[in-house]
């Protein structure tokens, strides 16, 4: 599992070596607009279609439906709790990031950009996989839009229930969702395999843009600001070590009630990803340091290419 989960990773994270390259060259002429059409792709285009294609893929069962719920939950409580915890830790800090950006830093992680395609790697053609991940970024959007507004700012106005509901990722959710449970799907007739190909298509997308918007991103970075910066080990020590292991825990309680065999890959994965990269978007909106939201996030996806794979080993020689 080590080597495996290495080589997807590392895989995965070459996707983002063009964007880099590209914007090192100054063959963007508008980085900015770039970054923005990119960023709307993904967040209006694939992610909807990625779950449209896992859910539409699907035939129903009950127990994958106990599944997401589980994964939805279990998800939940990591990024409510842990979030909670630390910012509870860090109250006394005379550092205000310390109180703010490192509990949200060490508790929300990529499970959209990174996690998604980083499975779509490791379990090709897995349509359930993406099924429980979408699950996870439903739970994402709404406590990052409320708990992790409030854990970035302290004020309770910026709790943005709306926008955790009024979301393409969790309305595409919503929107599929009925016709899971009524078992309307791709598989009960050849009549859709045009528009099943091109849900497919839209989503697998998700991986190169997501990197290449990444690699962008990470362009005009210095080494010397990102990797001195003390705040970004701590947050990155939580989010790749503690999290993971917190997810561990909660899947061996879990298993005590149901059968966790097939959730266990996508728990231990979302726990174990880099810090999301929403955390750049939201200390925009909120007056915080982004230069300090972009080291969290760099210096937590580079050491996350070790401590995935050593999270899903870990998991795999306890489960």
């Amino acid at each position: 599992m080590f080597l495996t989960s290495l080589e997807n990773v590392l895989l995965l994270l070459a996707m983002a070596i063009p964007g880099f390259l590209v914007t090192k060259l100054k063959l963007l002429k508008n980085k900015d607009a770039a970054i923005n059409f990119i960023s709307i792709m993904l967040l209006y285009v694939c992610q909807p279609f990625v779950t449209f294609n896992s859910f539409l893929n699907t035939d129903f069962e009950l127990t994958v439906l106990w599944n997401m719920i589980a994964v939805f939950v279990i998800t939940a409580i990591i990024m409510v709790g842990l979030s909670l915890a630390l910012k509870f830790a860090f109250s006394a800090h005379s550092d205000i990031e310390m109180k703010s950006m490192v509990p949200y830093a060490s508790t929300f992680g990529n499970i959209g950009y990174l996690c998604v395609p980083f499975l779509m790697i490791l379990a090709p053609g897995n349509n359930l996989v993406i099924l429980y991940a979408t699950s996870s970024i439903v739970a994402f959007n709404l406590t990052a839009w409320t708990i992790g507004n409030y854990i970035l700012t302290g004020d309770r106005k910026h709790i943005k229930l709306k926008k955790a509901i009024l979301n393409p990722a969790t309305l595409s959710f919503l929107l599929v969702l009925p016709l899971f449970l009524l078992n309307l799907n791709f598989n009960r007739s050849d009549s859709f395999a045009g528009v099943a190909k091109v849900c497919r298509l839209f989503a697998e997308m998700v991986g190169p843009l997501a990197m290449t918007l990444l690699g962008i991103q990470f362009s005009d970075m210095k080494l010397k600001e990102i990797f001195t910066d003390y705040r970004a080990y701590i947050s990155s020590a939580f989010k790749l070590i503690l999290s993971p292991i917190l997810a561990i825990c909660l899947l061996l309680l879990t298993g005590l009630f149901m059968d966790i065999s097939a959730i266990r890959l996508n728990v231990v994965a979302l726990s174990a990803m880099p810090t999301a990269t929403n955390l750049m978007m939201f200390s925009s909106l909120c007056n915080k340091n982004v230069k300090l939201a972009a080291k969290m996030v760099m210096i937590s996806t580079l050491i996350s290419m070790l401590t995935i794979p050593l999270a899903l080993e870990l998991a795999d020689k306890i489960f």
